[in-house]
C-alpha cells in the first residue's frame, strides 16, 4: 500500500491544480456514479425501454457494488486526502478508497450496456463514460490512480463472469420451484452480508490510524455497513419482485412514447417516496434497528423497481 501511495501521490496532487471550470465538469462526470443517478435513470431502462436489459443492468450494479463494499473491508486502504495535506477532497466521502467503486461500477454497468448494443458508437460513448468517471475520482482527490485502475480490473472481470454465467443462472430460476428460487436468492443475499462481518465487527470496528483522521479534517467512518446494507437490501428486493413479476405475467417496457414516459413518472414518483420519505423517518445511527431498517427500505426500493410499480402500470393501463 505505502509503495502505491507514494508513487501515485504527486499525481493526485498535479490534478488539484485543474482548473475551476474544469471542476465543475467533472463534478457532474462523477454523480453519473452516485447512488442517486443510478436510482433515478436505471429504472426508466426497465420501465420503458428494455424491460430485460434493464433486470440485467440492475443485477450488474448490485453484485458489483456488493463486491467493491467486501474489497474495501478487505484491503483497507486509505484515501489521497486521509494522508496528504497537499490534495484536497472537492466531493465528500468516508469510506476506504481502494478500490474505487465509482470505477468498478462504471466498468461494469456501462460496460455491460456497451457489449448488449449493436451501436458502435454507443460502445466508444459507454468507453468515454468509464474513463471519464474514473478520472474524474482523481481529479476531485477522493481516488489515487491505483485505487481507478483496480476498480476499472474488477468491474471488467465481473462483467466477463457475468456474461458467461448469466444465462445458466437464469435456467436454474427457470427449472426450479418457486420456495427453491426464494431460497437460492436467500443465499445469494448473505452472500454480500457474511464476508462483510466475518471482515469487520459491525459495532466495534478496529480503530482507524490517527493520521488519516486529522488528515480527513472532518468525520470519516470507512467501517459503515451502510453502503453494504443498501446493496444487499435493493438486491433480495429486485431479485424477490424479478421471481413473483415472472412467476404471474412478466412485463414488457414497449408501448407508445407517452405510454412509455408515464410509466417512469408514475415510477420515479414511488422510488423517491421510499428514498426520500422513509429516509426522513427511519434513524441514522450505528446500531442494530438504523441498519435493519437501511436494510428493509431499500428492499422495498428494490422490490417497487421490479413488481410494484409494473403491477401498478397494469393497473392503470399503462402497458399494453
Amino acid at each position: 500500500m505505502d509503495t502505491l501511495t507514494q508513487f501515485f501521490l504527486p499525481v493526485s496532487i498535479w490534478f488539484q491544480n485543474t482548473p475551476g471550470w474544469l471542476i465543475t465538469f467533472f463534478k457532474g462526470i462523477t454523480f453519473l456514479g452516485n447512488t442517486e443517478f443510478y436510482l433515478i435513470i436505471m429504472p426508466a431502462l426497465f420501465w420503458s425501454i428494455d424491460a430485460t436489459l434493464g433486470i440485467r443492468t440492475g443485477i450488474m450494479l448490485l453484485i458489483s457494488g456488493g463486491i467493491n463494499s467486501i474489497l474495501k473491508f478487505v484491503f483497507q486502504w486509505p484515501r489521497p486526502f486521509w494522508v496528504s495535506s497537499q490534495v484536497s477532497n472537492l466531493v465528500e466521502e468516508s469510506s476506504f478508497g481502494f478500490p474505487s467503486g465509482h470505477s468498478q461500477n462504471a466498468a461494469s454497468i456501462w460496460g455491460l450496456l456497451g457489449v448488449s448494443t449493436p451501436k458502435k458508437w454507443f460502445r466508444w460513448f459507454a468507453l468515454l463514460i468509464i474513463f471519464l468517471i474514473g478520472l474524474s475520482r482523481v481529479i476531485l482527490g477522493v481516488h489515487f490512480t491505483h485505487d481507478v485502475l483496480f476498480g476499472w480490473l474488477v468491474g471488467a472481470a465481473l462483467l466477463g463472469i457475468f456474461l458467461k454465467v448469466e444465462k445458466a443462472v437464469a435456467a436454474w430460476f427457470k427449472d426450479n420451484s418457486l420456495p427453491i428460487q426464494i431460497l437460492g436468492l436467500l443465499i445469494a443475499t448473505s452472500l454480500f452480508i457474511i464476508p462483510a462481518l466475518l471482515l469487520v465487527p459491525p459495532f466495534n470496528p478496529p480503530a482507524l490510524p490517527q493520521a488519516w483522521i486529522e488528515g480527513a479534517g472532518e468525520i470519516i467512518d470507512p467501517y459503515n455497513y451502510e453502503g453494504l446494507l443498501t446493496t444487499a437490501g435493493s438486491f433480495l428486493g429486485l431479485g424477490l419482485g424479478v421471481i413473483l413479476l415472472y412467476q404471474s405475467s412478466g412485463f414488457s417496457a414497449q408501448g407508445p412514447l407517452r405510454q412509455r414516459i408515464l410509466r417512469y413518472l408514475v415510477g420515479l414518483i414511488g422510488v423517491l417516496a421510499l428514498y426520500l420519505g422513509l429516509g426522513s423517518i427511519f434513524p441514522d445511527h450505528v446500531d442494530l434497528v438504523s441498519y435493519a431498517l437501511r436494510f428493509f427500505r431499500y428492499f422495498l426500493i428494490g422490490f417497487w423497481i421490479s413488481f410494484g410499480a409494473p403491477k401498478l402500470f397494469a393497473w392503470l393501463r399503462l402497458v399494453n
